[in-house]
Order: C-alpha cells, then sequence, then structure tokens
C-alpha cells in the first residue's frame, strides 16, 4: 500500500476485533478478519550491543521524539472520513459506454492521461462505467499505528482504497492499460462529486481538490483532498483516494514480470516489468494492510508505530523522497524482512541461487529493528544478491520470474508480487544505501550522536554531494522509444533515467555515485559523489583504435571532444583530453564533462545548466586577479600552483645542509612550519618577478613568507642564559646570512626582529628571498632552551642553594616566552608534520581549508582565529565527517565545515578530531576514531574547564586531538565567546543563503564573503591605495594596478609610498591592526580582513562602558560624568588617539548609524 505523506503517514483502519476491515464496507467481506495471531509466546532475541543506543540518554530521546511525533487517532477524523465514505456510496452507477461518450459524460472533469498515445483509448470494443466499490478501506497505517505529525499543525496523510467491483473488468484488462484507463475513469467520477461539494455548503466545504500519484508513478493517479480546521480537523491533512481491485481478479501468474502485457509490434518482445507492477499494486492494498497488523500484533506494543516514526523521521533529514524510500509503506516492508526474513540470493556468486534467512524474531525494540534495518540496506547489494521477504501468501510470482525480468535491484515484498525497486533509478538506491551506511559511521562512533541522525537537516544538495547541479530542461531534446515512454510514463522521470545514464558512461570510475531526480515540474537535480583519486584526471582514454564497435561507442558518447592520440608506448587510442590553465582548475572538470555530455546528447544550453558546487567564483575567490598577478609574479607562475614554494624550500634546505662544515655547529633538522608548505594558505604564493616588483603599485607588493624551523646539533657551547641564547641565535643568523649570500647567488637575506619582545624571547629570525621569487622566514630552535624557561618558572631556591646560579628573570616575562616557544618550535611543527598529508589522503582538503579560511578572514575573523584552528576545524570535517559523508570536493568540504561550526554548540562540548599518525580503530567505511580512553580523559577535562569558567572567559573553542587532549593548545585565548557566537551566527546565515540559492538556481558566491558592517561601533577605512594585499580583496578594483608601464622591465620606476625596496612579509595594515589590539585590546575588539581588507571593525567593551569610580591605571581614557563623581570610558579620545596612530593609512573613521 502507498503511503502519501512528505515522509509520513499512518494510513490504515483495523477493527477492534484486530481485522482489517473496511469503513462501513458497502458488502459483506468473506475474509474480513485477520489470522489468528501466533500461540505462542514471543521470542527473545539477543541483541549484539553494538545495535543498541550508546547509552540511555539517547533511548529516552528517541522516546521523547516519537512520542510528540505520533498523533492518535481523533473522533472528528474518523466522522470526516465516514462522511467521504457515505458520499461515495451514494453516487449513482453509470452504465458502460464507450470511452468517447464516458468523457463527454464527465462533462469539464478531464482524466489524468495514463497511457501514451498509441494506446489512448479510442474505437475500441470496450468501455467505461461506474459501480458502487465493493468495499471501502482505510491504507496504509494510520488505524494500526495512528497518525504522524509532519509540522506545525500538519499531519501524515490518510490513504483511502475503493475496491472497484469486479463486474466492472475482465481478466484481459490487464493488457493494453485498459485496466488503467478505467481505473482513472472510475476517479474522476468520484473527483468530480467531490469538486462540487468542496464548492458548497457541505462538510467538505473549503476542501481543496487535487490530483496526485500512488508512489510518483503516473500510471495510478490519486484523488488528494485536502482538509483541515473548516472541516472540523485539528491538524491539516490530505486524504489520498486509490482505486483498486480484488486480487482475484488477476491472477498472479498473468502479471508477471517477465510478461508482455502491452500488443504494440516494437513491444512484443519487451517485458513490460514496471507496467505489470502498477497493476500488482493495485491488488494488494489489502494484503499489505494485513502485513502491517500482523507486524503490530506479532511486535511488542507501540513498535510498529516507533520503527515507522522514527524511519520517517530520519528520512525526512535526508530529503529522501517519499516515492523512493521514504514512505510508511517502503519501512514497513523492511521490517517484515528484519523481524520475518526470507530468502537472499547470490550464494557462490550466482544471482538465482539462495539460502534462509531467518530474521531477528518477533521480540524486538523499534531501535534494534531500526538499527537492524540501516545494517540491511547498507550492507546487501540487490543487485548481486536479490532479497525476498518471507511470503505470507499461498500465491505468488515465481522467483525465477524476477530473476529473469530485472537485472537490477531485486526486493521482493512479503505478498511475493513485487519488487519494490521496480521504477527505482540506480542512483536513488545508491544514495539510500549511502546514507545509512554514513548513519551507522556516526553511530560507531560512540559519541552522543542523536542529533546527526535524528534532528539535523540534511537536505541541502551543496552539503549532500561533491557535485550539486540544477538542470532546466526547457528545450530538452530526446529521441525515445514507444518503449521508454512506456517504463517511464512521466517525462521528467524518463528524462532523469537518460541523464543518469549518460552520465554514468561518460563520468566512468571519477563519481561514485550519480543521483539524479526531478525537483520541480522543469528541473532536474543532479547530484553527484566522486571518486577522489580519479575524478580530476585531464586525461580519459578509450579504446584502441583496432576496435572499431568500440571507437564508434566512445565518439558518439563524447561527440567533438573525442580524438585519437598516439601515446608514448606506442598505442593509438581514442581519448578525450581536458585542459586547464592552472591546477586548481582540475576541480572543474567533472562540471565540464557533464555540461558537453548533456549538451551532446540532450542539446541543453549552458544557460539550462546551474553549477552550484562547481561555480566558478568558488576558486576566484581565493585568487587574486590575473591582472594583479602579471603586474608583479613571473610569467606563467599560475600554471604551476603551490610547486614553486615548494621546490624553494627544497633548493633552500639542500643549501642549508650543504654548509655544514661552514659553520661552528652542523645543522641537526630543517623543518617546514608554514601554511604555504601544505598547500593549505588561503592564496597559492605565486612567485614574483624581483625585477619588475620594484616598480609595481603599492597594492600588489606584498610578498608572503614561509617559516622554517633549524635546529642546531646541541652542545655544551650553547649558553645556560636565556638572554644569552638569543644572542648567539643572532650571531647565528648573521654568519648564516653571509654564507648563504655566497652560496645562493641572486638571493637577499635580512636579520629580522621582532618588535616589542623582551630579550629572552625567540626575536630574531633571517628572512631570504630566493632567486626564484619565493620567500623564507628561518628561526633556531635550541633544544635546551624550553628546559631554562621552564626552570626559570620553579620557586626560587634557598641563598645558600644557589651558587653561582645565574638570577631568573621575572615570571611575567618567562611566562610568554615559554608560551612563544612551544607554539613556534613544537606545536607549530608538530602540527605541520600531522596536515601535510592530509592533503595527499584528501585531495580536495586543501582547496576546502583555502575556501574557510578565506570565509573568516572576508568576515573580518581572522585576528580572531590562529591559522591552525582552522585546519584543525577542516579536519574535522574530513576525518569525523558526520552522517554527510567524507568531501571529494572543495565546497561540501566548506560548506560542511559552515554546518558543523553552526551547529556545534561549544559551550556544552569540545570538537574531537581524529588527527594522528597511528590509526587507532576505524569503523565500516575506515574512518578513523578517536581513541576512547583518550576521549574520555578530554570530556573529564572540559567539564573540570567549564566548571571552573561557567561564563567562558577562555577556550571558547576546545579543539581535542591525540596531541593535545586539553584541547586548547591554540584555542585557549582566541576566539573569545563573542566571536565565537558570532562565528555561529555567520554560520548559519550563509547555510540559509546557500538553501535559498539552491531553489532559486541562482548562486552569488561572492555574498557569502561579504560581510554586514552595520553591527559594529565605530569603522576604520584604510587608503586601498596604501594595502598591500589589496589585490587579494574579495571585491577589488583592478584599474588600480592596470597601468601600461608595469608591463616592461625598463619602465620609470613608479615611486610609490613603500618605494621600490623590497619587503618581504611587509603589511602595515595588519601591524595596524596588532598595535590597536595591543594599546587597546581590554578596551576594543578589533576585526580585520588581512587579505586586502579596507575596513577595520571595531566594538566597544560594554563592561568598560559601565561608570566607575575614578582610579589610577584603569587602563583607558575616561572622561567624568556630568553631575556625578563617576568617570566612563572617553570614545572619542580614543578614537582620536587611534586616528593619529594610523595618520598617512587612515582615510576616514565612521560611526554607522543603527
Amino acid at each position: 500500500m502507498d503511503d502519501s505523506d512528505d515522509g509520513s503517514d499512518y494510513d490504515a483502519i483495523i477493527s477492534e476485533e484486530g481485522s482489517a476491515s473496511s469503513v462501513h464496507p458497502a458488502k459483506p467481506s468473506q475474509s474480513s478478519k485477520a489470522p489468528p495471531g501466533p500461540s505462542h509466546p514471543r521470542t527473545q532475541i539477543s541483541t549484539p550491543q553494538s545495535i543498541l543506543p550508546s547509552d540511555n540518554t539517547f533511548s529516552l530521546q528517541l522516546s521523547a521524539l516519537i512520542s510528540s511525533t505520533i498523533l492518535p487517532q481523533t473522533q472528528s477524523l474518523k466522522s470526516l472520513l465516514s462522511k467521504i465514505h457515505d458520499i461515495i456510496l451514494s453516487l449513482p452507477s453509470l452504465p458502460v459506454v464507450s470511452p468517447e461518450r464516458a468523457i463527454r459524460r464527465l462533462g469539464k472533469m478531464t482524466m489524468p492521461p495514463v497511457a501514451p498515445d498509441e494506446f489512448v483509448a479510442k474505437d475500441v470494443k470496450w468501455g467505461l462505467g461506474w459501480e458502487t466499490p465493493v468495499e471501502i478501506l482505510l491504507g496504509g497505517s494510520w488505524s494500526v499505528c495512528g497518525g504522524y505529525k509532519t509540522a506545525k499543525g500538519e499531519m501524515g496523510d490518510v490513504d483511502l482504497v475503493l475496491i472497484m467491483p469486479e463486474s466492472l473488468f475482465t481478466p484481459k484488462d490487464r493488457l493494453d492499460y485498459r485496466y488503467l484507463h478505467k481505473r482513472v475513469h472510475y476517479l474522476v467520477v468520484i473527483a468530480k462529486e467531490l469538486s462540487r461539494l468542496c464548492s458548497i455548503e457541505s462538510p467538505l466545504m473549503g476542501g481543496k481538490l487535487s490530483w496526485g500519484y500512488a508512489s510518483g508513478d503516473h500510471r495510478r493517479p490519486t484523488v488528494q483532498l485536502s482538509v483541515g480546521k473548516e472541516q472540523g480537523l485539528k491538524y491539516t491533512t490530505t486524504i489520498n483516494i486509490h482505486a483498486g481491485v480484488p486480487s482475484t481478479l488477476f491472477p498472479p501468474h498473468t502479471l508477471s514480470p517477465t510478461k508482455c502485457l502491452l500488443r504494440h509490434p516494437s513491444l512484443l518482445e519487451n517485458p513490460t516489468t514496471s507496467y505489470s507492477t502498477s497493476i500488482a499494486l493495485d491488488t494488494l492494498h489489502k494484503s499489505h494492510l494485513l502485513h502491517l497488523h500482523r507486524l503490530s500484533q506479532h511486535l511488542p506494543e507501540g513498535t510498529l508505530a516507533s520503527f515507522l516514526a522514527a524511519w520517517r523521521i530520519w528520512a525526512r533529514r535526508r530529503g529522501i523522497s517519499r516515492e523512493k524510500g521514504g514512505s510508511g509503506w517502503f519501512a514497513g516492508v523492511l521490517l517484515g524482512w528484519i523481524v520475518n526474513g526470507g530468502e537472499i540470493g547470490g550464494q557462490g556468486g550466482q544471482r538465482e541461487k539462495t539460502r534462509k534467512y531467518k530474521g531477528l524474531g518477533k521480540g524486538l525494540h523499534h531501535w534494534e529493528a531500526l538499527r537492524a534495518a540501516w545494517e540491511f540496506i547498507a550492507s546487501t547489494d540487490f543487485e548481486k544478491t536479490p532479497v525476498f521477504c518471507a511470503t505470507e501468501v499461498e500465491s505468488s510470482i515465481p522467483q525465477a520470474d524476477f530473476l529473469k525480468a530485472f537485472n537490477g535491484p531485486i526486493f521482493v515484498d512479503p505478498t511475493g508480487m513485487v519488487n519494490v525497486f521496480s521504477g527505482w533509478e540506480k542512483g536513488q538506491l545508491d544514495l539510500l544505501r549511502h546514507y545509512a551506511r554514513e548513519t551507522l559511521g556516526v553511530l560507531e562512533d560512540g559519541t552522543d550522536s542523536f542529533d546527526e541522525v535524528f534532528l539535523s537537516d540534511r537536505k541541502m544538495g551543496m552539503a549532500k554531494f561533491d557535485e550539486f547541479i540544477r538542470v532546466d530542461v526547457t528545450g530538452f531534446t530526446l529521441e525515445t522509444t514507444l518503449a521508454e515512454q512506456c517504463s517511464h510514463p512521466d517525462t521528467l522521470d524518463l528524462y532523469s533515467y537518460s541523464v543518469a545514464a549518460i552520465l554514468r558512461r561518460g563520468l566512468t570510475d571519477r563519481a561514485r555515485l550519480v543521483y539524479v531526480a526531478p525537483s520541480s515540474d522543469t528541473t532536474l537535480d543532479v547530484g553527484l559523489t566522486y571518486n577522489p583519486t580519479s575524478a580530476t584526471r585531464v586525461l580519459d582514454v578509450g579504446p584502441p583504435s583496432t576496435d572499431e564497435a568500440a571507437c564508434q561507442s566512445f565518439r558518439q558518447l563524447w561527440g567533438s571532444k573525442a580524438e585519437l592520440r598516439r601515446f608514448k608506448d606506442g598505442s593509438i587510442s581514442e581519448s578525450v583530453m581536458w585542459e586547464i590553465s592552472r591546477p586548481e582548475e582540475a576541480a572543474l572538470i567533472p562540471f565540464r564533462a557533464i555540461s558537453h555530455l548533456l549538451n551532446t546528447h540532450f542539446h541543453l544550453s549552458q544557460t539550462n545548466i546551474t553549477p552550484l558546487s562547481s561555480n566558478p567564483e568558488w576558486l576566484s575567490i581565493v585568487q587574486i586577479p590575473n591582472s594583479a598577478r602579471e603586474v608583479v609574479s613571473l610569467e606563467g607562475s599560475e600554471k604551476l600552483g603551490f610547486r614553486p614554494i615548494l621546490d624553494g624550500y627544497d633548493i633552500l634546505y639542500k643549501s642549508l645542509k650543504s654548509i655544514d662544515t661552514e659553520l661552528p655547529l652542523s645543522i641537526l633538522h630543517v623543518t617546514p612550519t608554514s601554511e604555504l608548505l601544505r598547500y593549505s594558505s588561503t592564496f597559492v604564493p605565486h612567485p614574483i618577478d624581483v625585477a619588475r616588483h620594484g616598480h609595481s603599485p603599492d597594492r600588489v607588493k606584498y610578498i608572503p613568507l614561509a617559516d622554517v624551523v633549524m635546529q642546531f646539533e646541541s652542545s655544551p657551547r650553547w649558553p645556560e642564559d636565556l638572554a644569552a641564547v638569543q644572542k648567539v641565535k643572532l650571531a647565528m643568523f648573521e654568519k648564516l646570512a653571509r654564507i648563504l649570500q655566497s652560496s645562493i647567488p641572486r638571493s637577499r637575506l635580512n636579520v629580522a626582529f621582532e618588535p616589542d619582545c623582551s630579550d629572552i624571547e625567540d626575536y630574531a629570525s633571517l628572512e631570504i628571498l630566493l632567486p626564484q621569487g619565493v620567500a623564507f622566514r628561518i628561526h633556531i630552535f635550541h633544544d635546551k632552551e624550553k628546559f631554562l624557561l621552564e626552570r626559570a618558572l620553579e620557586p626560587p631556591k634557598p641563598i645558600h642553594m644557589l651558587g653561582t646560579q645565574l638570577p631568573q628573570p621575572p615570571r611575567k616575562l618567562v611566562i610568554p616566552a615559554l608560551e612563544k616557544h612551544l607554539i613556534r618550535f613544537h606545536y607549530k611543527s608538530e602540527h605541520h608534520q600531522a596536515f601535510a598529508p592530509l592533503h595527499h589522503r584528501f585531495p580536495s582538503f586543501s582547496s576546502s581549508t583555502r575556501l574557510l579560511r578565506r570565509w573568516l578572514s572576508s568576515h573580518l575573523l581572522s585576528p580572531h582565529i590562529p591559522s591552525e584552528t582552522v585546519e584543525l576545524l577542516m579536519a574535522s570535517v574530513y576525518l569525523d565527517p558526520s552522517s554527510l559523508g567524507t568531501p571529494a570536493s572543495s565546497t561540501k568540504g566548506f560548506i560542511n565545515a559552515l554546518i558543523k561550526l553552526g551547529e556545534w554548540d561549544w559551550r556544552k562540548e569540545p570538537l574531537f578530531v581524529p588527527l594522528s599518525t597511528e590509526i587507532h580503530s576505524t569503523d565500516r567505511d575506515g574512518r578513523v576514531k578517536f581513541p576512547e580512553e583518550l576521549k574520555k580523559e578530554a570530556l573529564e577535562n572540559f567539564t573540570q574547564l567549564r566548571n571552573r569558567d561557567e561564563e567562558v572567559h577562555l577556550g571558547a573553542w576546545v579543539i581535542v586531538t591525540s596531541m593535545d587532549i586539553e584541547g586548547m593548545r591554540w584555542t585557549k585565548e582566541r576566539p573569545g565567546r563573542v566571536v565565537a557566537g558570532r562565528i555561529g551566527v555567520l554560520a548559519r546565515a550563509a547555510l540559509d543563503e546557500l538553501r535559498i540559492a539552491e531553489e532559486k538556481r541562482v548562486l552569488n558566491v561572492k555574498n557569502l564573503f561579504t560581510t554586514p558592517l552595520d553591527q559594529y561601533d565605530f569603522l576604520i577605512h584604510l587608503k586601498p591605495s596604501l594595502v598591500p594585499t589589496y589585490a587579494q580583496a574579495v571585491r577589488c578594483e583592478e584599474e588600480q594596478w592596470e597601468t601600461s608601464s608595469s608591463k616592461f622591465r625598463n619602465a620609470p620606476v613608479i615611486q610609490g609610498v613603500y618605494g621600490s625596496e623590497l619587503r618581504l612579509g611587509f603589511d602595515p595594515m595588519s601591524e595596524f591592526v596588532k598595535d590597536i589590539q595591543r594599546l587597546y585590546g581590554d578596551t576594543l575588539l578589533v576585526f580585520h580582513d588581512p587579505h586586502g581588507g579596507t575596513v577595520i571593525a571595531c566594538v566597544w567593551n560594554p563592561i568598560k562602558e559601565q561608570p566607575r569610580s575614578l582610579k589610577p591605571l584603569l587602563g583607558y581614557s575616561t572622561k567624568p560624568i556630568v553631575s556625578s563623581t563617576l568617570v566612563t570610558i572617553n570614545k572619542e579620545a580614543i578614537i582620536a588617539e587611534i586616528s593619529r596612530l594610523g595618520q598617512g593609512l587612515i582615510e576616514r573613521i565612521e560611526r554607522p548609524r543603527r
């Protein structure tokens, strides 16, 4: 029996005696009572612990959710159904007349088409009439389980089934759409009367009538009557009126899927599997109702209702359509298999060889049954191992017929009459199995996964799929055969099958899953899950030139893109080559292939195809404009991606290792620590053209630096004094600079000093610009420095024990020095070693991280989010991917990160990132599981942290890794709770905009990366001409650097404000922001985009705004309050101080109106 609500419906009425009965049956039924229940006690099964919820909380949450969803049967709805029943029975009989006369008799009421033109009822010997139904059933699960709430004030549909009298039919009506024509005529007669009653004073007044389709099958229209408060109901619902026939009308063998029931010259040799299934389903309404009733009797009380409710909730959260897996009918068939078992084929690799499966028995809890259903769906290949439910009737179709008729998936229902997957496109089942696998992966993680499984919205296409495309089928061209039209009576359904078939042929192993389904009357959704190792390959190699038939097929598939190519081994094959101008563009190859295939085979132009995941703006948002790159970078550098800076690091590494003999100490290690050297910097560091850099505009002069840590061998010559250690480093840098200058000709080296550092901190570094145009910053790691700093923090010893020990520096200097040392020389190195392999393990990880960095910076949040924190967030998306699965495209990775940020309740739970070079354990899909002992310890630490600091002054975000059980290595002070809260708000707003973009088929990526400024207290507008990173801005004016003089090496030097001298890592705007933070960090929250941002946004600390008594050393400028002895913050004075501090950089200071 079909269910007809959006993922929910309880639609059967069972009499108090336990029989499947009609509502006031029109004629007595000889078999109105269900078979008696089993006399033996219910079997108690032993359920594996893995099937049970992880704790009582999960079980309680699920029970509460189900109880809030299930609705009891109401007298008002029963009364309305009874009135509809009486209306139908009161209709007069209509004599059988020819189809033409029957249509004229209906007047303005039109019959929905159910057949192709070749089978339209014209000049036929049979006729159309109407008689009172022999029985009226309430199908589905309504009377068995009650109603089901779908939204506020709405409940799931109720199915009313009219059993048409056999006198209207003959056994031959199964042929040539005769039965379906009679069926739809029967319903139109009823629809005509109901339509009249909805428009006059009657119990149905105000109801709305429309046509629907049973299980989405356009051969089987249904009358949909929408009713609600106007009819006295508490909840709005839809009553779906179906038409069926007694099961005795068509003997089972006559509806075998191997038979051809359509007599047409072009169809005689084609079995009409889907057509036969449609008719068979109309004979099974009562059988399916009895199946549900038996389950309700045999299972513990409430199990059936709870199972159906939980299944529907789970399916709706993932956007699983009712017609293809989300209905209560499908869930009921699943439950029948779980409980009763049946037979499963594929034994020994032979589909027809089956074995018995006993099922789990009749003592199942609804959660146990639900988990078992996911296990069954996820682990069963229904094509290789067909499944046959235990039959509950004596007569059914032989298994051999199903195996012969269906080459695809087979799941035969408990009646033994229909294949549940008949009419399913392959991608629809693949997607259902994917969801089941991912859900099980989440459950196996061991954390509280209730929200993820049952509450979180997972319907967004760009979040589910690596590639999500909306296709407008207006202008779709497709030559179809009559057999195809009969198999797919809905045009959009036929388009979906055709598109999916072509895409699978063309994409081959690029995609693991291809899903195509209608989303509106004129639109198809195309979703793909990529194979990350092959999705972006640039060359598709086809058959060898000697195979003429295969070559012809290949050329027919690819059209103008197909070409013969000779390879190095001398072979010649048909091929398709995808040209790219830079490495990042490889991500667009799958969409380019899809677009070409759709244009070649269906004549769809680019305007018909809307790429949401592969919108080119996703790439451009993390690329500087070509015109800016051409001004200052080496020609052709965009084609190399990160290769130049990685090659530069190799050159530097080899040079350092080759000069050991010229240094007082040998170099032990050289370690990269920069995101530039692990593919995750926001922008690709294109090598600069040193010759042209001097006369380039100030706006494009930024030269990024990649940090490198160098360690010398241990030696007693290192001093014990911390300040002396830094001086030795300085001397080493001076020596190193002179040596490198001679060993790497044309390199430029500077010894750089960090501002505002004490003399015991690591404050010096060596900056080097290689002739290849890439720059590095070298820090020296002394292995004993950490020991010296920790010793300086120990309690002072008695004077008589000091001996010759040097006096220790003050703790207030040692603590920041130690923290800086740990981060720079220990944590960053560990972080780099852990993250560098992720780019190779997950090819899209780098691009996803870059998008997330750009999003955070564009919303002025970069000063509050350490670079490493961003990578940890993205790693959690890939290593702990929730039920959305591991991304294989940058867009999906970025959007899933937004989902994580939007849903993460950081006040109540830490974020676990299973980041370890040692895989402790994995789930069925190979996901790395966080070690249980470490997780338990981390949770205890988190609980203690929140108990100590309930207001969350420190450690708003706690991100736990196996290397950092405390979870605050990078997030102890940043972000604060205000910023953490804003990130969640912005993430949710971005997701809302993406959902709207999916619906409207229009996506403006730059809008996602544009932040509102009206919520800040004041804005500092900077001069764009003085922002060295201006070319990285989301919206920049390219004409600012497009000058003719920059195109020539011998052009006169442009004397900008910053002059022609090379300055590595020079960004005065970011330094200005740091100065404001250092001076007013306790008074202001400062926000800025280091990637070309021309605004510094500031928010006053509300605590500082409160009046207080005048005290010395308040730390900020104050002014007296009129008629009071209290003072308050002097905002005007502080803004004036900032204006003086930024003189020459600031264009204006603005206070937005609120």
